[in-house]
């Protein structure tokens, strides 16, 4: 019984391979690959990119006229795109098939948008349940991953860009609504695509003090939820990958050591009955176990720098019981010398 399973090291190669080559991409792609080609309209050649969006829509971006050399130009840097993305997908399947987690459609479009308009680049950092996923790839284990209909964006100091997040996520292709809460007249921070399961974005950022609340974000001219302790997790965040099944997306997660902790914090803020909370608890054990062998060091250093070190013990005992559990003495002996 564990938590984990350790991929081989030839696997764990192959990722370190494909992490790398995300980042000499010239050109994100919206939706499936897709291949250009020639439309005829009123007997004159133009040339589109035609491709599936997230929602399977057939969909045609126009590039201009065929004859012209700066479209012939741009179709040359778009079919290059095209086949460097079939390339990367080819090898992401692979990595799939031996049990390396993979972005649903949905997530995989908004992360794809944010990516394109330099969200990740300027600073912002991909959290929650696609993170935990991008991080299991990137200690190179395989675990109970959890299926999740939520993209959780943070934003920690200001990003070094500006840009409409509304045009962002209408650039994913995906039907995003504003969610509205019982205050109508407050802020949007959260956006749903249709259906009781359909996709949920949530913009983050750190709260001031310690009560939940909503800020705003001027340069993505929007706001966002503030939530406590969240500035602990975006420190020094990592350079990653998000494996979807029609892009392979660079982005920015937490550490693992933060995350595990914060997993653990995050749980008792949470209602007895959410379902989530066994979730975090899950999570922390998993990545937990994991660092305990790896990168005991970093778990110590993390835990130090813990904002609220009193809930994050009591979480920690739910968490040594999943570890006792799956037999993993060497983290249940390790936790306990540390909280």
């Amino acid at each position: 019984m564990s938590l984990f399973t350790p991929h081989p090291l030839a696997l764990e190669t192959a990722y370190s391979e494909l992490k790398r080559q995300p980042s000499e991409q010239t050109l994100l792609l919206a939706g499936t690959p897709g291949s250009v080609g020639p439309r005829e309209v009123d007997g004159r050649p133009f040339l589109y990119r035609q491709f599936y969006d997230a929602l399977g829509k057939k969909r045609a971006d126009y590039l201009g006229r065929a004859e012209d050399p700066t479209v012939q130009a741009r179709a040359d840097l778009v079919r290059e795109a095209i086949t460097i993305t079939l390339g990367l997908l080819e090898q992401a399947r692979f990595l799939a098939r031996q049990g390396y987690v993979r972005a649903d459609t949905p997530s995989t479009a908004v992360v794809t948008a944010s990516a394109r308009r330099g969200l990740f680049q300027h600073g912002a950092v991909l959290v929650g349940s696609h993170a935990y996923g991008v991080v299991l790839n990137e200690l190179g284990v395989k675990a109970a991953a959890f299926r999740t209909a939520d993209v959780d964006i943070a934003r920690g100091p200001a990003l070094s860009t500006n840009v409409s997040f509304a045009e962002v996520l209408e650039e994913s292709l995906v039907p995003l609504s504003p969610v509205l809460g019982f205050d109508r007249k407050a802020p949007r921070t959260t956006w749903k695509a249709p259906g009781r399961d359909g996709l949920r974005v949530d913009l983050l950022v750190p709260a001031v003090g310690k009560d939940v609340g909503v800020r705003a974000v001027p340069e993505l001219s929007t706001h966002a939820t503030a939530l406590p302790h969240l500035d602990y997790l975006l420190v020094d965040p990592l350079d990653a990958v998000l494996l979807g099944r029609e892009a392979v997306v660079p982005v920015r997660v937490p550490q693992p050591a933060r995350f595990a902790w914060h997993k653990m914090l995050v749980s008792q803020l949470r209602t007895s009955t959410s379902d989530k909370r066994n979730k975090d608890v899950h999570q922390a054990a998993v990545l937990f176990a994991v660092l305990a062998v790896r990168e005991p060091e970093a778990l110590a250093e993390a835990f130090h720098a813990v904002p609220d070190q009193k809930r994050t013990r009591v979480a920690s005992s739910r968490v040594r019981e999943l570890l006792e559990e799956e037999g993993h003495e060497r983290a249940v002996e390790f936790l306990g010398d540390l909280v």
